[in-house]
């Protein structure tokens, strides 16, 4: 029995965060660079798929208000997200993402029944240092599949197809060694040490969104440092909310500063002119394309011909991407999903480390959403990552509004966890 309810879930949660893996003997920006010549994946995330598919099948029963564990705003994406395929340009692909999708929260919220939280988060870390050591270990002799080609050459991705997905395994390892810590069970010298590896990977790397990830996670996990005095603590939080909202305005108005700070093109990598040629887009359609689409081919068509591309181009931006597929009133969802668990951490007077470790990661998330595709809720490794605390904050903190803590308190078990303490879980 022993086996039955620990062993087989640990596994299937390795193999479900295998899926945010893809190593490629010819890395996606070579792909790119010489007109799209076939990858061949070594592996492509099937075998995690699978492994969620089996999970949910054997623990369907674990399964238990998951409107509440994912927050109503997703629960609301899921639906309009579902209602796409009547309209979507490809119905196929929008019933695939969407099963993906909803694969993927079943699976977070089992598993943290059956797991619990401390011992996701250490699986989380143990499998991203695994891949980075590897990763490391392959650039540092030199193995030309460790590197980048291309318009990126000599840079670091390691068993990764593209440096920017090795980087954010290299930001979530970050994020999780500084306010994940207590649920490590590791000496802080071994984290540390990691740690430290983590930075001279991503300087190797140079993804800036990893970089800017690093950082905002950083300043958000500080912002909740707690702080006895309510008016030191108050301008502490606020303060680093206004630094934020600035770094944030400086990135979107005068990206040259940011880009020549990290190292990189004014432009992106042309993502500027990506949106700029996508923008339009967003508002010819008000429910967009249908989930999973990526804003229909078209879009693709018209994106080739701008950027004078042989290959189908996206649009490297989630909430555009977003608001392609589902109209902006979909981005709306994600943006009141994220901002609520913000203003629920800064409210707090004592945040949990729990609440830190999912502000610190929710905010690593938003930075991919601008400018990675697949950011917001596309079902990608880091949003399981981000859900993992998410599911954790949701189900053992009380609602704060008087109809929904009414609702909740009918129906939650005898043995249901308190709020979140000082301390994560041992």
């Amino acid at each position: 029995m022993k086996i039955s309810t620990t062993f087989i879930p640990v596994f299937l949660f390795i193999l479900l965060l295998f899926s945010g893996v893809t190593w490629s003997l010819v890395d996606s920006q070579q792909m790119v660079d010489t007109g799209g010549a076939a990858a061949i994946n070594v592996f492509n995330g099937k075998a995690g798929l699978i492994a969620g598919l089996v999970l949910v099948s054997l623990y369907l029963a674990y399964l238990r208000h998951p409107i509440r564990a994912m927050g109503a705003p997703l629960a609301l994406f899921c639906v309009l997200a579902a209602a796409s395929a009547a309209w979507a340009s490809n119905p196929g692909t929008t019933l695939f993402a969407l099963a993906n999708l909803l694969l993927l929260l079943a699976t977070v919220i089992i598993a943290h029944k059956l797991l619990g939280f401390t011992k996701m988060v250490r699986l989380v870390w143990l499998l991203s240092t695994v891949m980075i050591l590897i990763s490391v270990a392959l650039a540092l002799i030199g193995d030309r599949h460790a590197l980048m080609g291309g318009l990126h050459s000599g840079r670091w991705r390691g068993i990764f197809a593209h440096k920017n997905a090795f980087g954010q395994f290299l930001a979530v390892n970050v994020l999780i060694s500084a306010f994940g810590r207590p649920s490590l069970k590791f000496s802080g010298l071994t984290v540390y040490s990691v740690v430290l590896i983590d930075v001279v990977a991503l300087v190797m790397a140079n993804s800036a969104t990893a970089d800017i990830g690093v950082a905002a996670g950083v300043t958000g996990g500080i912002a909740l440092l707690p702080i006895p005095n309510r008016a030191l603590r108050n301008l502490w939080r606020y303060g680093a909310i206004a630094v934020a909202c600035l770094l944030g305005a400086v990135l979107l108005l005068q990206p040259e500063i940011v880009n020549n700070a990290v190292g990189r093109d004014p432009t992106m990598s042309s993502r500027g002119d990506l949106w700029q040629a996508a923008m339009p887009t967003t508002f010819q359609r008000t429910l967009g394309s249908g989930y999973g689409t990526g804003g229909g081919s078209q879009v693709s068509i018209e994106l080739q011909k701008r950027m004078n591309r042989t290959t189908a181009l996206s649009v490297q931006s989630g909430f555009i991407n977003t608001a392609l597929e589902l109209g902006w009133i979909a981005v709306l969802f994600y943006v009141v999903w994220a901002g609520a668990a913000v203003v629920s951490a800064l409210l707090d007077r004592n945040a949990a480390p729990t609440q830190t470790l999912l502000i610190a990661l929710l905010a690593l998330h938003m930075i991919e959403s601008v400018s990675e595709v697949n950011g917001c809720f596309a079902a990608s490794w880091l949003l399981l990552v981000v859900m993992v605390p998410m599911v954790e904050v949701r189900l053992a903190g009380t609602p704060r509004f008087g109809l929904t803590r009414r609702r909740y308190t009918s129906i939650a078990p005898a043995n249901a966890r308190p709020a979140p303490s000082a301390e994560l879980p041992a």
